[in-house]
């Protein structure tokens, strides 16, 4: 057996198919790895978009959160997913970048943002309105029943025509 195999190395050796062969294999190496590590990074790349798009999403309805908090979160989180999945190229600057400007597609496309919710401070008096007390005689009914029907501040049901209105709903 391993004079069978000594044979054939020794006429591949002799014609140079070995030496084409492995000029070949190198060949393909050296072409091929850049297409991969290029194509590995546009994987990583939209999956860090993707990943950005969600964040932003997500922290853009928090009203609790200032503009300027919002932009810091996603940042955070967004570095911590690309350190997480060893993405070495995605650097701050590159992030914030691609932060700001999914955030101008997000408000762009139409999608709600939430506004920042202020909060008064100490020394700012609240103004409330004054509250309104139903008078006694028979129009009282018709004010105090001005609420739409199927409010849910209503409490004034038996609960009878509630599950007859829900079955015919289910029944179409």
């Amino acid at each position: 057996m391993f004079a069978i195999l000594t044979k054939i190395f020794n006429y591949l050796q002799s014609t140079g198919v070995l030496a084409a062969g492995i000029a070949f294999i190198l060949a393909v190496w050296k072409a091929a790895l850049p297409l991969a590590k290029a194509h590995a990074k546009t994987a990583q790349e939209k999956s860090l978009l993707t990943a950005i798009e969600g964040l932003v999403a997500r922290y853009a309805q928090v009203a609790a959160l200032s503009k300027q908090d919002r932009f810091d979160a996603v940042l955070n989180d967004a570095l911590t997913f690309a350190s997480d999945h060893g993405y070495t190229w995605a650097k701050s600057e590159l992030v914030k970048g691609l932060i700001e400007s999914i955030y101008q597609e997000y408000k762009s496309a139409g999608k709600d943002v939430a506004p920042v919710a202020t909060t008064p401070s100490s020394d700012v008096v609240k103004d409330e309105p004054e509250a309104v007390v139903p008078s006694t005689t028979e129009n009282a009914d018709t004010t105090a029943n001005t609420s739409k029907p199927d409010s849910t501040d209503t409490v004034e049901s038996d609960g009878a025509s509630d599950i007859a209105k829900l079955e015919g709903e289910v029944e179409k």
